[in-house]
């Protein structure tokens, strides 16, 4: 596909549920609704990537008109062109891409609103679905009706799914607040109680999960770990549950043992899916109109990384921050410094992305930017073997981390070079140093690294102490905000060495603006600096030019390039 990605806009329908072919990469379907499914039409979009006229793929979009709202969509296991839908109207439709306008078969059996289905891979000629009757049927496309019927729940059953692992395993979620669990083979009946009698007979789960004091409005099997499940409702929360204590043959077992609980989402999840390449990485979307790619709570998941490396490799597109706030990174440095004064190589850091108090989310401090992966991917740069070998025996180079966030060039400075003494600082804010803090036991450099909270422009003796001014000064990504350049130019007056040696080197993302950029050098240059060198390079390339303030570049090029600009005391300065 390696095309930037492409918008697909349908107006007056929105979108429920899409599904990606499991026989072709580039065809998708979406179910949809108009007027929010409240009311009105549906519509099934059959959406290709295919040829356009100059050679490069466009998509191509086919509709198909339902007389109700569509909430779901699934491809079928056995043929490639087939799908079926699930539509408000109560009815299950099966369509084939092949054929315009009608489907060639339907089922109508539910007596409210169908709202999920979902096609087993490993019963292929199987598919599910369930309804706000409570009802789950199971269903063969060949068969005028369905094969079995399950009253799993007294009240809307938002998702039936099948296990990728057993193929007579399926789980359910409800408005009831519960997960359950059915096995197929032996279905049964729950004996009479208060809220189930003859003519309204509950069918047994071998696992009912309370989880949730309000409706749970999503569910996915993790495609790597049997009988692991994650879920998510109105309560905000996604959570992990290990229902491996399932006795066989044994029913009404009640439990399901919690691994984690993930939060962040501001109002409910409407939907979790698990990766399909990763254990530990599950998908959310929230009602609060966000997306977010998680860790199920394991150090090591890094989950946003591999979605911001799917965007690269899928469609060319650069992201300019690698992680968000709670979310893991994981960074592994691939220079090779020869020099006996540096460590092996590679290394690998893995740090928590900080998150901040309310009142300073405007630092955007809660992000791991390209520049900071960039000047960690080229650490050679800073001349830090130079400098150590110019110290007398015992002194180590002093490095200053500015704007540090998580602190992914300084840890790995101190990870890496043997004679090195570094700060990693931001901005005083209580949960934002905390983690930095944490991060830097987490890479065990405690002993030649320490996290330290320090403002731009205040007294810096606090990060000085008695070893003096710093040899190197770093930042990245530290120049988007110009209304900070005083204070931040200020800052390296009063902690950079009065030396002729000393250095200061900034990477900014191309993303900052040629102007505010431009505008940072002539104000560092009034206060005494000079430009030792600016170069605009490439963060995937080894392209490199001059830095030139009028350069050309859309949207996309912003993302590719960063400026690494190199200061220094001027002669007359020190």
């Amino acid at each position: 596909m390696n095309q930037p990605p492409s918008n697909l806009q349908t107006p007056g329908f929105a979108h429920y549920s899409l599904a990606w072919s499991p026989f072709h990469t580039t065809r998708i379907a979406l179910a949809s609704s108009a007027n929010f499914g409240l009311v009105g039409n549906g519509r099934l979009h059959m959406v290709s990537l295919v040829p356009g006229p100059s050679g490069h793929p466009i998509l191509k979009i086919d509709n198909y008109e339902t007389q109700d709202g569509l909430y779901d969509v699934a491809w079928s296991e056995i043929h490639e062109n087939q799908l079926v839908t699930a539509s408000g109207d109560g009815s299950i439709r099966l369509w084939d891409v092949m054929l315009n306008e009608l489907p060639i078969r339907a089922w109508h059996e539910h007596t409210r609103e169908v709202f999920s289905v979902d096609w087993s891979n490993i019963k292929k000629d199987t598919f599910g679905s369930s309804s706000w009757d409570g009802m789950v049927k199971l269903w063969n496309p060949e068969r005028p009706r369905s094969l079995t019927t399950l009253q799993a729940h007294h009240s809307c059953v938002y998702q039936a799914l099948f296990s990728p692992h057993q193929p007579d395993t399926l789980a359910t979620c409800s408005t009831d607040g519960t997960v359950k669990i059915f096995d197929l083979r032996a279905p049964a009946y729950v004996p009479s109680g208060p809220n189930n009698n003859f003519t309204n007979p509950m069918s047994a789960a071998v696992l009912t999960i309370p989880a949730s004091a309000g409706e749970v409005l999503t569910i996915d099997w993790n495609k790597y770990q049997p009988f692991t499940l994650a879920s998510g409702g109105v309560d905000k929360i996604v959570n992990i549950w290990d229902c491996r204590m399932i006795k066989p043959g044994e029913l009404n077992q009640v439990g399901g043992a919690r691994e984690t609980q993930l939060f962040g989402h501001e109002y409910a999840v409407r939907k979790v899916q698990w990766s399909p390449h990763r254990a530990e990485v599950l998908a959310t979307a929230s009602y609060d109109m966000t997306c977010r790619v998680m860790g199920d709570g394991r150090l090591e998941a890094d989950a946003t990384d591999i979605f911001s490396t799917s965007l690269e490799i899928l469609f060319d597109y650069q992201p300019i921050t690698l992680a968000s706030a709670g979310s893991v990174y994981t960074h592994e440095c691939k220079r090779s410094l020869s020099n006996p004064c540096s460590t092996e190589v590679p290394l690998k850091v893995t740090l928590l992305t900080p998150d901040t108090l309310a009142a300073n989310w405007s630092l955007h401090a809660s992000d791991i930017w390209v520049s900071s992966r960039y000047l960690a991917d080229h650490l050679d740069l800073l001349g830090l073997d130079a400098l150590s070998e110019g110290k007398p025996a015992g002194e180590k180079v002093r490095v200053l981390e500015l704007g540090a966030s998580a602190g992914l060039p300084g840890i790995l400075i101190a990870k890496t070079f043997n004679n090195v003494s570094v700060v990693v600082s931001d901005y005083p804010d209580e949960l934002l140093i905390k983690t930095l803090a944490d991060n830097v036991a987490r890479n065990d450099v405690s002993g030649s690294c320490v996290a330290a909270p320090y403002a731009w422009g205040s007294d810096p003796s606090s990060i000085i102490d008695n070893n003096g001014t710093f040899d190197v000064v770093v930042g990245a990504d530290t120049l988007w905000n110009p209304t900070l350049h005083a204070l931040l130019i200020q800052s390296l007056q009063m902690t950079l060495k009065k030396s002729s040696s000393a250095r200061i080197h900034l990477v900014a993302g191309l993303h900052t603006g040629r102007y505010t950029i431009q505008s940072f050098l002539i104000a560092a240059e009034a206060a005494g600096f000079d430009i030792e060198s600016a170069i605009e390079k490439e963060i995937k390339g080894p392209l490199e030019v001059v830095w030139d303030v009028n350069g050309n570049d859309d949207e996309k090029d912003r993302r590719r390039w960063v400026i690494w600009m190199v200061l220094k005391w001027r002669a007359q300065s020190h």
